[in-house]
């Protein structure tokens, strides 16, 4: 089937690159709120990793603007805290935020060191929807909840494996991280941890049979599956990945992540209706989770040919991601739309 001009303009936005986690990056943003001086300086601003580990902290200037230099993974959470207002979380995967922005300021230098910039805008006292979770899927335990019952010294082993992680020292990270799993073979977060520096590194071989080991511990959590479907999307096998992360999606309906990367192998094998349920979910439960799910929402509604549901999702990306590096690229399909 022959694509239209448009349809090339909308899929360029899917076009892959890639981010080495642990690389250090700059993150940047602004409170959009209309707020005093004092307000925007009583802001904090704590990025950390999906498990809750503390990367960095800041606080904006008087303007609202914040800065902060991360040497971190390739997904990080961004929560923003400012009293009388309700907690916000951002999540941010590099990787895919890099893949939609091919025309940003790229390797600026910092010193000696060349980095990535990434963006972030932060919007106080927009309520979040609330989906209900079925009584049959419980939420699954929390990190403090699986490490309670570790052995102190597990314990103290792993959050060092995670320092070394953070600091970008990958290499000794994976290997206390192997030596860890090895010596206690049924850590499960252990193995959870060290499959995501894995897949980070594009072992997904290795990766592959660290989730496996992960799931078979813990069948009735999310997390083993989580990862599964990963590895599985990265090695381009999308069936298999799409078995796993339908059962995370089962054990935790409301994990923007699994729902996230089901919504990416379904596209991959074409079934868009089922994918576009997918990435709908992952921007109703959490609109700044990742901007590619607006993309992929766009070019679904394109290969249907509904040039007003493709366009809706391009402004939805805008008013979420205004300072979006993209947006003249953006703003330009959207006139190819008639939008």
């Amino acid at each position: 089937m022959k694509r239209t001009l448009l349809q090339f303009c909308v899929v360029a936005l899917l076009v892959a690159s890639s981010v080495i986690a642990g690389d250090t990056f700059e993150l940047r943003g602004r409170v959009t709120n209309e707020l005093t001086e004092e307000q925007h300086r009583a802001v904090t601003v704590v990025v950390t990793d999906r498990l809750g580990t503390e990367l960095a902290r800041t606080r904006p200037d008087k303007s609202g603007r914040y800065q902060i230099k991360i040497s971190g993974p390739q997904f990080i959470i961004i929560k923003a805290e400012l009293e009388g207002f309700p907690t916000l979380r951002y999540q941010l995967d590099t990787k895919q935020y890099k893949e939609s922005t091919t025309d940003r300021e790229e390797n600026r230098v910092f010193g000696e060191m060349r980095i990535q910039t990434y963006y972030q805008n932060i919007t106080f006292g927009v309520a979040q929807p609330r989906l209900e979770v079925p009584s049959e899927a419980p939420a699954p335990m929390s990190l403090e909840e699986l490490l309670a019952n570790e052995e102190p010294a597990v314990v103290k082993d792993y959050q060092e494996a995670r320092r070394q992680r953070e600091g970008g020292a990958l290499k000794k990270a994976v290997d206390s991280f192997e030596k860890l799993t090895k010596k206690h073979p049924e850590f499960y977060i252990g193995l959870v941890d060290f499959g995501m520096i894995l897949v980070a590194q594009q072992e997904n071989d290795r990766a592959l049979d660290v989730f496996t080991r992960a799931r078979d511990l813990r069948p009735g959590h999310s997390w083993g599956y989580i990862g599964l479907g990963m590895v599985l999307n990265n090695k381009k096998d999308y069936q298999g990945a799409s078995q796993h992360l339908e059962k995370a999606v089962s054990l935790e309906p409301t994990s923007v992540n699994a729902q996230f990367q089901l919504g990416f192998a379904l596209f991959n094998l074409g079934e868009m209706d089922r994918s576009l349920t997918c990435f709908q979910r992952v921007v109703d439960l959490n609109p700044a989770f990742n901007p590619m799910a607006y993309k992929y929402i766009s070019s679904i509604y394109v290969k249907k040919n509904n040039a007003a549901g493709a366009g809706k999702a391009l402004r939805s990306y805008l008013a979420q991601f205004p300072d979006a590096p993209d947006r003249d690229r953006v703003e330009q399909i959207l006139k190819k739309l008639g939008q």
